[in-house]
Parts: C-alpha cells; structure tokens; sequence
C-alpha cells in the first residue's frame, strides 16, 4: 500500500496516510500488508501501526531521488536519519522491515548505503533478503 507523501498534487493525502493502514489490518488480521515508504514524512504514525499490528510491514523505498554522495547526505540529513532510527527503532519490528529503493528514481548503490547506514548491522540480513523473502513467500 502506497502510504507517505505523493509525487503530485492530484492524490489526497489522507489516503496515503499510514493510519488507513491500522484500519484495514484490524479488520482483516489474516491479511499481510506492506506499507510502502515507510509511511514518510509521517514515520511516526507508520512506527505505531507497525507496533500494533503484527500483519503489518513497511518498506525503505522512495526516502532518497537521485545519486547521492552518501557522507554529504548523512552530514546534512543527521536530525532527520535521526528521527527515521527513532522510530524504526521504536516500532521494534526489524523483522518487518524492507529494503526497497523507488528505481528508477533512486541509485541502487546509493541505496544500499543509506539503508545499511540507516538499520543496525545485526539486522542487515533480515531487512535486506530474509523478510521479503518470508513475507513474499519466495521459498529462496
């Protein structure tokens, strides 16, 4: 489910806003749901759908545009990659969580950085191969 801001401004944001998302996950428990994006710039919100509800993911697409100089990024992005970790951090749900990149708006290596960079290293097999591939059911 796409939830966060859009590219346009024809999309309404209070469908894109991750609180739909606890709606739909309460009434269809058996259901996985993937809330694109990480629910940006409303992380916070996304975090506590995450933390409730147990059939809910997120992926780490559509964060970055462009091919980025990572170390700048970081430099000038520290309050904010601050806040991301928070609250990655506080929906306690690593194993819920997904590499994605938005291609091809995004640099895949740029990617790979930033979300290695942005996810504790002990989580790095999970959010980048075991979680899509348990919630996709890929049998890899």
């Amino acid at each position: 489910i796409h939830t966060g801001a859009t590219a346009g401004n024809m999309g309404m944001l209070k469908y894109s806003h991750p609180l739909t998302v606890d709606e739909v996950a309460v009434a269809f428990p058996k259901v996985q749901f993937i809330m694109c994006h990480f629910g940006n710039p409303w992380v916070v919100d996304a975090a506590a759908v995450m933390q409730k509800n147990e059939n809910v993911a997120a992926d780490l697409s559509g964060l970055l545009e462009g091919n980025l100089d990572m170390d700048v990024f970081f430099r000038d992005s520290g309050d904010y990659m601050r806040h991301l970790r928070t609250w990655l951090d506080y929906a306690h749900a690593y194993d819920r969580i997904l590499y994605g990149t938005d291609w091809p708006l995004a640099n895949i290596q740029n990617y790979i950085d930033f979300t290695a960079r942005l996810v504790p290293e002990r989580c790095h097999d999970q959010v980048f191969f075991q979680n899509a591939n348990r919630i996709y059911q890929l049998g890899m």
